[in-house]
């Protein structure tokens, strides 16, 4: 667990477990908890000076999202990366991300796209500056803004319940070299297909950009050694 100067403040007890779920998810998201790190819960109760109470309650929350393993004698432990998963996630993404850019190209009236013109030449920018978690931010928020640019509530709340999961794969990726720049340049043709009306480019290039994602991070973590082995 990351060294932390002082007390993470939670200032509102009456959404407390949220929150605290909430920064939980973000560390995980982030890589500050490690896959197969256990969370020791005193360490965190006197991080965050919360009691244990609300702390267990925001640890089955982060369990239920997927990030969390709440093992018999053991504790909590961060949800290992595996290739399984990465396949699971990342095929229900690829089937949501090129419905909903296909959604959009289909919309009568066509969604304002220029602020997902604006996200793309930040996250140019992020590039150019060596700033992995800025463009990380940025890249998501381009695909969900995507999903929410679709105008389908059941869409977007599906993307949503599994987003975090995606996001701990999407941390790794961006520090693929090649990847960011490509990405970007895939970015800018979903959004000419989708301004374009044209449906079924828009499906494949959003589903090929997903494809391309995914091969990229499998051949890293495979490099790398960061799938957890079956036993």
């Amino acid at each position: 667990m990351t060294a932390d100067s002082g007390p993470t403040e939670f200032p509102r007890p009456d959404l407390l477990p949220e929150r605290l779920a909430d920064w939980i998810t973000d560390e995980i998201v982030n890589g500050r908890f490690a896959p197969g790190e256990r969370l020791v819960e005193q360490s965190l109760s006197k991080r965050c000076n919360v009691s244990r109470v609300p702390l267990r309650e925001a640890l089955r929350i982060v369990a239920g999202r997927g990030l969390l393993t709440i093992e018999p004698h053991r504790g909590a432990v961060v949800t290992p990366l595996s290739e399984d998963e990465l396949n699971d996630l990342f095929g229900l993404r690829l089937a949501l991300e090129g419905f909903a850019a296909a959604a959009v190209a289909m919309a009568n009236p066509r969604p304002d796209l220029s602020s997902l013109h604006r996200l793309n030449a930040e996250m140019e920018n992020c590039i150019a500056a060596g700033d992995i978690d800025a463009y990380n931010n940025v890249a998501n928020a381009f695909h969900g803004a995507i999903v929410t640019a679709a105008g389908n509530g059941l869409l977007r709340d599906a993307y949503d319940r599994v987003k975090a999961r995606f996001r701990r794969y999407q941390t790794v990726m961006a520090n693929i070299p090649h990847l960011p720049p490509r990405s970007v340049s895939e970015h800018e043709q979903i959004l000419v297909a989708m301004e374009n009306g044209d449906a079924s480019a828009a499906r494949d290039l959003a589903e090929g950009h997903i494809r391309d994602l995914v091969a990229a991070y499998r051949d890293t973590a495979q490099d790398r050694d960061l799938f957890t082995k079956a036993s």
